[in-house]
């Protein structure tokens, strides 16, 4: 029984130790020496010269005719077809059910229809008194604070960061709700919606559940927009 477990525990470490060589790659880097690669990773070369070579096989790097060594095609494929298999609706539902449950009340996702905004998807809350609003429903951008976030990040993130992604209202649609609001970005830093917490006015005038509120929003926006492929860095609110 003892060999297997080891056998078991050098496979997993293999895996680890391959997958450090491709995190090695960081943003703007076409290529890297073996040396750069073993610097980043703190893995002797010739471990690295293995692991690249089982990558090299199956496209997950490419080696250059310099020695040098590229991100390869196969990153590529799987990237595209994640992203084909992921949707805003299927990544965005148990991120609304978390969000309404953790603020008892009304989570829903926003997205720009011309100039208008609609209600993609929605999760009630369980107070009696509450705002109706359904899927499909169509709302002024001009007002509201998932309104305010479709306008403001149309054209991509800017320079805020944090908590200054954040947007809220009162009163402004209705003169009896309010609401918290964060934008959603994808991999390409494309806006693709706004995640918004909505309910009365009387409610969310509290301090204490209005913090809750904002922190709760940013930080499923923040993991929305990771899911999707965004920079979910841009949440980060230290």
């Amino acid at each position: 029984m003892p060999k297997p477990r080891r056998r078991e525990a050098d496979g997993a470490a293999a895996v680890d130790r391959a997958l450090q060589a491709l995190l090695a790659f960081r943003e703007g880097d076409r290529s890297l020496t073996l040396g750069e690669i073993s610097r980043r990773t703190g893995l002797y070369k010739s471990t690295l010269l293995r692991l690249l070579a089982s990558l090299e096989r199956q496209r997950f790097v490419v080696r250059l005719a310099d020695g040098r060594y590229s991100l390869g095609p196969t990153l590529f494929r799987l990237g595209a077809l994640y992203e084909q298999a992921l949707d805003l609706r299927s990544a965005a539902d148990p991120i609304l059910r978390a969000l309404a449950a953790e603020t008892g009340e009304s989570a829903s996702v926003y997205v720009r229809e011309r100039d208008r905004r609609l209600c993609l998807m929605r999760v009630d809350s369980r107070q009696n008194v509450r705002d109706h609003i359904t899927v499909g429903a169509l709302l002024p951008t001009d007002r509201g604070a998932a309104g305010r976030v479709l306008l403001r990040y149309e054209d991509g993130p800017g320079p805020d960061r944090g908590a200054e992604l954040l947007a809220a209202s009162i009163g402004e649609r209705d003169p009896e709700l309010a609401a918290v609001a964060a934008p959603l970005f994808d991999r390409a830093g494309q806006l693709v919606g706004a995640l918004c917490v909505a309910g009365t006015a009387t409610r969310l005038a509290d301090a204490t559940l209005i913090a809750r509120i904002r922190a709760a929003v940013l930080a499923r926006a923040c993991e929305l927009t990771a899911m999707l492929g965004g920079p979910a860095e841009l949440f980060d609110s230290r």
